[in-house]
């Protein structure tokens, strides 16, 4: 008898060891994201320590890489079998790596367990073909920031702030400011900031792609309308005022905003650490993006975000998956709280009780989640250069979309056929 309980034991053990080998196995986990600044370091260092001290045998340490390197080093990480085991990418495109088999399905790690704690257009941008690829860390929205000091210099009510296109034209005639025929404050223009061409053809309530992102309308008649609108902007100021003008906008505290030259500018909701940082005493509000007709819908800002990946190769997966699972949950409650970054984690929003964060959270009604076209990874390259074409060069706005659809047909035509081979 006594032999029969020793060898079921020593089966169990041998059939545990098999079943759960993480219990017992000491990893360190690489985790890359691309926070480097003062202001965001601390705080995804405090959520890795915390982490570290709960977990001794999977410990995490985080490689920070630039924000424009990230993606393409990851990528080429997982080519060569030396990627990271868990990483923060652009939630716009991570439906592109789950379709080129770049990051691991989730949904075998157990992700489909906490979907319902997810914000679901958040949780959406990281399903491909019905499984999860990605979770949402955070997201966010941009509003429109502008200089109180400046409105009531120029005899502007400062809590009316502007509400419609119309309204961001004629309060910047007032705010333009020149010494001779230099321009020392341009009091706005669409392209300045962090909203962008296609933030503006949202806000117009249109796309430059059809509703599964994968056909272009680059040349559409809104698409159209707002390029030209974009250009009476540039003709006001003038291209080489404009182009000499936005070169001269610095970093930290010397941006166009916080250094005076650019009163109304959107910007990311998150900012607000920023002005907070580097400009404590600027009296300053925001409010929703303007509009044409002054009205608000689910189109009139638009957000991105980050969410977190575990890239294919990856020689501990179920440990990966645990710290990813911890970075979008209670890491999320961290990071909001300090950053003022809206978590996809609906609960994580708890955590900042700040009546700015509250506004920003409010403006996620009006906000409209931007993904990457599927089969054009380039796409905004070719949008990127029509637009320079018009406002720096001049060139007729339906002309250089007509070339910049041309163009993306093509991207996505051909790389349909490769994807069918």
């Amino acid at each position: 008898m006594k032999r029969k309980v020793l060898a079921v034991t020593s089966m169990l053990i041998a059939l545990n060891a098999f079943a759960a080998p993480s219990l017992a196995q000491k990893v360190t986990l690489r985790f890359s994201a691309h926070w480097l600044s003062e202001q965001r370091r601390p705080t995804i260092a405090r959520i890795i320590d915390t982490w570290n001290q709960r977990n001794p045998n999977v410990q995490v340490e985080y490689n920070g890489v630039p924000f424009d390197q990230i993606i393409t080093k990851t990528v080429a990480g997982v080519a060569a079998g030396n990627a990271p085991d868990v990483v923060v990418l652009d939630i716009r495109t991570s439906r592109q790596r789950a379709a080129k088999n770049q990051i691991l399905d989730l949904s075998a790690l157990g992700a489909d367990q906490i979907k319902s704690g997810f914000f679901p257009n958040l949780w959406n941008t990281g399903t491909y073909n019905g499984k999860q690829y990605a979770l949402p860390f955070v997201t966010d929205t941009r509003v429109l920031y502008y200089n109180k000091a400046a409105f009531k210099e120029v005899g502007l009510d400062p809590n009316k702030p502007p509400k419609t296109w119309d309204d961001l034209w004629n309060y910047a005639l007032k705010l333009d400011k020149k010494d001779g025929t230099r321009y020392t404050r341009m009091g706005f223009h669409p392209n300045f900031g962090e909203f962008g061409y296609e933030g503006w053809v949202t806000n117009a309530g249109d796309s430059l792609w059809d509703k599964t992102s994968e056909n272009p309308r680059a040349n559409n008649a809104t698409a159209v309308k707002v390029l030209a609108w974009m250009k009476k902007w540039t003709d006001k100021y003038g291209a080489n005022n404009y182009a000499a003008f936005k070169a001269s906008f610095g970093g930290g505290a010397q941006d166009e905003f916080m250094s005076g030259k650019v009163p109304m500018v959107v910007r990311n909701g998150n900012y607000l650490s920023t002005l907070k940082l580097n400009a404590p005493n600027l009296s300053y509000g925001f409010v929703a993006v303007p509009t044409e007709d002054g009205k608000q819908d689910g189109n009139s800002s638009w957000g991105g975000g980050f969410n977190v990946e575990v890239p294919r190769g990856t020689k501990y997966p179920k440990q990966a998956y645990a710290f990813a699972k911890y970075l979008a949950t209670e890491g999320a409650k961290v990071w909001a709280a300090e950053q003022n970054d809206l978590p996809g984690y609906q609960v994580a929003r708890l955590a900042n009780k700040n009546p700015n964060f509250l506004k920003l959270a409010n403006n996620l009604k009006n906000t409209y989640v931007s993904l990457a076209p599927l089969y054009a990874p380039t796409a905004d390259t070719v949008v990127n250069k029509a637009v320079d074409d018009v406002l720096l060069r001049g060139k007729d706005p339906k002309a250089a979309l007509d070339e910049a659809q041309a163009s993306l047909e093509k991207q996505v035509a051909d790389a349909k056929k490769d994807a069918a081979r």
